[in-house]
């Protein structure tokens, strides 16, 4: 990928016309909506997620089991913190991923609003806020560490603190396909597309 100054992103977009101009606004403006909508209802989902795991999590420890049902529950209850442990990271990954799509787009909404709306998003009555993403994405990376916590804990009370290491290195396994295969950049784009099309061979 090439990186481009201010001067050659307006070449593209401010020197060829106004209704280039004017489309690019709208599609700009468009999808950083369609990005914020997203956003909460991603959010939103993994708030229910996570409410349900460690509701699962306090009831299965808290819960008095028959051993005719279930002789080992503390497996269950390591896995549970597993699970809690995956949908946290996916949690704080996605709030990550999609505020960066959202800045994206923003960006894109102020470099070409003055022509058209004027610097309606660059002025404001206030210096400085709260960010409500960004406190999102503290509380998601909170709940990955209690997971990381509650699991130690399990695991310690269960089992054996030597199987710490273990437990850490499945956290480890758990994580690693979010790292390795779940980044994406506009560059992803550059590979060569094939197109297939219905009834010929």
């Amino acid at each position: 990928m090439k990186k481009i100054d201010d001067g050659e992103y307006k070449s593209l977009f401010l020197g060829k016309g106004n209704v280039l101009h004017e489309k690019a606004y709208e599609i700009a403006n468009d999808t950083r909506k369609f990005e914020i909508d997203n956003y909460w209802k991603r959010a939103n989902y993994y708030w229910l997620f996570q409410t349900a795991v460690y509701g699962g999590y306090f009831y299965s420890v808290t819960a008095k089991w028959d051993k005719n049902l279930c002789k080992h529950p503390e497996y269950i209850i390591v896995g549970i913190t597993c699970l809690g442990f995956l949908t946290a990271l996916a949690w704080l990954f996605s709030n990550i991923g999609s505020k960066q799509w959202q800045k994206n787009w923003e960006s894109h909404v102020d470099m070409l609003e003055d022509g058209i709306a004027g610097p309606l998003y660059k002025v404001g009555i206030h210096e400085k806020t709260w960010s409500v993403s960004k406190i999102n994405e503290i509380v998601s990376g909170f709940s990955v560490i209690a997971w990381i916590l509650l699991g130690i804990e399990t695991v310690c009370s269960f089992f054996s603190c030597t199987l710490l290491i273990a437990y850490l290195a499945v956290l480890c396994i758990i994580a690693s396909p979010f790292y390795f295969y779940g980044r994406k950049g506009l560059g992803d784009r550059d590979k060569e597309i094939q197109w297939f099309k219905k009834g010929e061979e």
